[in-house]
């Protein structure tokens, strides 16, 4: 999992759901969900932007919160699920 990968979570949780964070570091353990960076319709643009993205079929495979739950969980889920086909 690199560097690069987590930037790009970083920055658009931060661009698309904590706008005030702007100019901030996110622990990468930090809990998105516990602390309200990230509710459930954020959670459902975050799934749509990975499946864009990163071309990760998100229907077809079982994801659940704790997936979302850091930006680490978040790097893992895409690297463990980059490049599967629907």
């Amino acid at each position: 999992m690199t560097t690069d990968l987590r930037d790009r979570i970083q920055e658009r949780i931060v661009t698309a759901h904590a706008p005030d964070l702007a100019g901030e570091r996110i622990p990468s353990d930090y809990d998105l969900l516990a602390n309200s960076v990230v509710d459930s319709l954020s959670l459902l643009e975050l799934v749509e932007w990975i499946r864009s993205s990163f071309d990760i079929p998100v229907t077809e495979i079982e994801i659940s919160p704790a997936d979302f739950r850091t930006i680490d969980a978040i790097a893992d889920f895409i690297t463990s699920h980059a490049g599967q086909q629907a």
